[in-house]
């Protein structure tokens, strides 16, 4: 049994198991590394996209355990709610 998708228990032999946890730690890695190139953007395209550099740099330092897009779309949102 492979295993890629984040949170869900592995069963069977202690080698499936791992290695469904390294496929899910290089999976992790990967996405970090994609969301970083974020700053690579100028700050009037991260305008455009509705966040800030800070705001990136922030969940791009969160552990790899959470997700660093769905934290910057909620500081993003939190950021525009409060300038309503």
């Amino acid at each position: 049994m492979t295993h890629t998708d984040f949170g869900r228990t592995h069963h069977g032999h202690p080698i499936q198991t791992l290695t469904g946890q390294l496929f899910d730690r290089i999976k992790r890695i990967r996405r970090r590394r994609h969301f970083n190139r974020l700053l690579d953007l100028d700050d009037h395209m991260l305008k455009d996209v509705g966040v800030t550099r800070g705001e990136i740099e922030i969940a791009s330092k969160l552990p790899l355990s959470m997700d660093a897009a769905t934290e910057l779309r909620r500081m993003s949102m939190e950021r525009r709610r409060r300038f309503m």
